[in-house]
């Protein structure tokens, strides 16, 4: 009898042990679980505005779909800066584990971004620098050494200098800004008279400032635009004064309908930043850092020309 007490107890006491490990590993899985559910929110500059960021907006999802975390888009539906700062104030009120923000307006989320630190929310930057601390990564086209590119571009394929026409984004904004100088300062060095003009990513802008400008400098040989949107509007405006075949006209994005009138032999040269995987990298980027992991800070993409002799490769 004694033996079958012992043989009795020593069941019930294994017993006892595995039904404890198996309620331990319960646990752990589902904290594990936990651990995996992540949040990240993305506020881009308006999609339905331009192409550019349509696709940005689109290629976000899809990265953060493959990678199996939660994304919401909070992405203002005017340009407006504040409208885009109460979005990032949403999100850090919400508790997201991260927040994405490709910037309308980069000076806009001092406060906001101070706020985000303060509650362990990760933030990161896209397609535009913003100047915080609490900004952990930045994926954008490297758009200076890009825009010297284009401008060395320029040069090779103009043969009488005069005046460049840039139409440009807003004052101030950083994508523009280095647009802006890249191709200025390699069009200066080598003997172009540069005439910069912002024109708030506005086409309409761009349109009109394009027929002042070419009304009031007849030596213009050159016409940049700093977005595809802004070149397509200068170059309307070169045809709309019949000038198409004294003036050459360059964008920057590398967009289809920039690269269809490339195709059509007018627009003549564009840059193309590569928006997928830039999307790829920095959500990447924000999983990782979520998960504990270092990722590097800046994530530069270099852009590269398209032109007549390759615009079929990248059409649509």
């Amino acid at each position: 009898m004694k033996r079958i007490h012992k043989r009795i107890i020593l069941i019930l006491l294994a017993l006892l042990c595995v039904t404890s490990l198996a309620f331990a590993g319960g646990g752990k899985k589902a904290e594990e679980a936990v651990e995996e559910e992540i949040t990240i929110v993305y506020t881009g500059y308006p999609g339905g505005l331009t192409p550019f960021w349509a696709q940005m907006t689109q290629y976000v999802k899809e990265e953060a779909e493959a990678l199996g975390v939660t994304l919401l888009d909070m992405s203002p539906t005017q340009a407006d800066a504040a409208m885009q700062k109460d979005s990032v104030d949403n999100a850090i009120n919400r508790g997201v584990d991260g927040i994405i923000i490709g910037a309308v307006d980069n000076r806009a989320f001092g406060e906001s971004l101070d706020n985000a630190a303060s509650k362990g929310i990760i933030c990161m930057a896209v397609d535009t620098a913003i100047d915080h601390p609490h900004i952990s990564a930045l994926a954008q086209t490297d758009n200076l050494a890009s825009a010297r590119l284009l401008g060395q571009y320029i040069v090779d394929h103009t043969p009488t200098k005069g005046k460049a026409l840039i139409l440009g984004g807003t004052l101030g904004h950083q994508t523009g800004d280095a647009r802006r100088d890249g191709v200025k300062q390699v069009l200066e060095a080598n003997g172009f008279e540069v005439i910069f003009r912002a024109c708030d990513w506005n086409e309409a802008k761009a349109y009109e400032t394009a027929i002042n400008e070419l009304g009031a400098h007849p030596d213009i040989v050159v016409v940049f635009g700093a977005w595809d949107p802004g070149a397509l509007a200068g170059l309307a405006a070169v045809k709309e004064k019949g000038l198409l075949d004294q003036i050459k006209v360059y964008g920057f994005d590398g967009l289809p309908p920039a690269i269809k009138s490339i195709q059509d032999g007018e627009l003549t040269a564009t840059v193309k930043q590569d928006n997928k995987q830039m999307a790829q990298v920095i959500v990447r980027s924000m999983v990782a850092q979520i998960q504990g992991q270092e990722t590097v800070k800046k994530l530069l993409i270099d852009g590269f020309v398209i032109d007549s002799s390759n615009a079929d490769e990248f059409a649509e």
